[in-house]
């Protein structure tokens, strides 16, 4: 697999696409990091996803849970009671 920055990436264009175009995934990096790929159309190739690493599923929640008091406290002050 071929690499490119995207610097390099905006001034030779018609280079990868040519690099593309022949077959070859090519990987755009940004600060040595993958940023993207650019893959030939067809490619059955597909990205495996470790959902296990998803920040949705590894975040702590926003706020604890109420109790039911303290729910049934901001309830009746919300009322104006």
């Amino acid at each position: 697999m071929k690499s490119t920055t995207v610097r390099e990436l905006r001034n030779n264009y018609s280079k990868v696409l040519k690099w593309v175009s022949k077959g070859e995934e090519v990987e755009v990096t940004r600060r040595g990091k993958v940023v993207a790929k650019v893959i030939p159309p067809g490619s059955t190739r597909h990205a495996k996803v470790d959902w296990t690493q998803s920040a949705a599923l590894t975040r702590a929640a926003w706020v604890p849970a109420l109790t039911s008091e303290q729910s049934a406290a901001i309830l009746t002050d919300s009322q104006g009671n």
